[in-house]
């Protein structure tokens, strides 16, 4: 490589460790928000990786905010937590965490440290003339509450936020329909005047905060209205509800914070449109334009975990898993040969780019049109490993079959499709 071309592939730092200054300020500039994308959900390498980031981000770069794919009304008792609140980081991470996330040790090690950052920067900054040494860190998520298919964990924020009146605890009581798989079983399992009882309550409800309600309140209410859309969707183009939500929840938390890491999916991030939808990326891109960034997490070779519908039954599903070979035409078949690498594709020479149709997504392959449109970035990796336990978890609830008896605590989540658990 000659000396006067850009340097595009870098070393990538080892997943936990924090990520070279140098390399992450030339990929970001002077970007508010960056997209952090997984190429699959339960991959240890990925949530180390995604902690090592945040680190160097908060440390050097002046990030206040790391925000996850997650419930908006769970993680309130997180960011509560590394503000110094009570508890054990095992039990905040699982409740408040969805879709099982929180049952990672790399996840609770990131939260242990946003923790004691906080507390460092709360005793130096007594002394300290600098006011971005006091800033605290926050977690938020953006994401519908009870891992997509219970409401109960944003009507309680949002009864907690405004007066009390009759009929709130029945509220409370009817909206709780359990933890992710047991929740969808159970709505499946309703008849249509106890469904409409559910909608009815959420929308007054939604009325009142609007009326009373303050900022997190109305956020969370935000939340039910797209729970309650993503409900009634019909197929009709555009964004989905979900979709959408997460994008106006980033916007408003960029409002507040400094500078923010988000961390979801690669088929969320993504710059350019998915099957013809607006993706989060898409939608933040028309709001933000260059102040955003957007990374992709990728890998070569390592277990990919897939589902087979067995019946009608929400997630009555076989869970299998396979060995990854990167596909030719894809992201990851292009980067393998470099190793564990993070790729500036702006800077990448066409070669790189050229013949690329899609990025691995779970057992599938997403469509790619541009991937430097996509994408700004990759961090790859040669080959990972899932986080510990996931896939007896996943067994564990997906494979009961017994309606009955799923067992699924309502404090750990699981998308509602096998395409958002890939």
């Amino acid at each position: 490589m000659h000396d006067t071309e850009p340097i595009y592939a870098r070393p990538l730092a080892a997943p936990g460790e924090p990520w070279d200054t140098a390399a992450v300020r030339a990929l970001i500039g002077d970007a508010r928000v960056v997209l952090l994308g997984e190429g699959a959900h339960g991959v240890d390498d990925f949530a180390r990786l995604g902690d090592g980031l945040f680190r160097t981000l908060a440390t050097e770069l002046g990030f206040t905010a790391f925000v996850r794919e997650s419930g908006f009304a769970e993680g309130l008792a997180v960011d509560a937590w590394i503000q110094g609140g009570p508890g054990e980081a095992e039990d905040i991470a699982r409740a408040g965490i969805t879709y099982g996330f929180g049952e990672s040790e790399a996840v609770r090690r990131q939260l242990a440290w946003m923790r004691a950052e906080n507390a460092r920067r709360r005793a130096d900054g007594a002394d300290s003339p600098d006011a971005g040494a006091r800033v605290p860190l926050r977690f938020w998520g953006m994401d519908l509450p009870g891992s997509s298919t219970s409401p109960v964990a944003a009507v309680r924020v949002c009864l907690d936020r405004i007066p009390a009146q009759d009929g709130d605890d029945a509220l409370r009581r009817i909206t709780d329909l359990g933890g992710r798989t047991a929740a969808a079983i159970a709505w499946d399992g309703l008849d249509d005047a106890a469904r409409d009882r559910i909608r009815d309550g959420i929308a007054g409800l939604i009325a009142r905060v609007e009326r009373d309600g303050d900022d997190i309140a109305r956020r969370s209410a935000a939340t039910l209205d797209a729970f309650l859309a993503e409900l009634a969707w019909d197929g009709e183009p555009g964004p989905y509800p979900r979709e959408r939500l997460m994008a106006d929840t980033v916007a408003g938390i960029a409002g507040r914070e400094e500078r923010l890491l988000v961390l979801a999916h690669n088929a969320h991030v993504r710059r350019d449109p998915l099957h013809g939808r607006p993706t989060l990326g898409t939608l933040l891109h028309a709001r933000l334009g260059d102040a955003l960034r957007v990374i992709a997490m990728t890998y070569g070779h390592g277990p990919v975990v897939s589902f087979t519908e067995r019946s009608p039954r929400p997630f009555d599903w076989e869970v299998a898993v396979s060995e990854r070979i990167p596909a030719p035409g894809t992201l990851e078949h292009a980067l393998d040969p470099l190793g564990d690498v993070l790729v500036d594709l702006r800077a990448a020479p066409p070669a790189l780019r050229a013949g690329i149709t899609g990025t691995a997504a779970g057992a599938g392959i997403d469509p790619i049109a541009d991937v430097a449109t996509a994408f700004d970035a990759v961090a790859h990796r040669h080959r990972v490993s899932l986080v510990p336990g996931h896939l007896d978890r996943l067994r564990a609830e997906f494979g009961s079959g017994d309606a009955g008896t799923a067992p699924a605590p309502r404090d750990a989540g699981t998308a509602p499709t096998a395409e958002a658990v890939r």
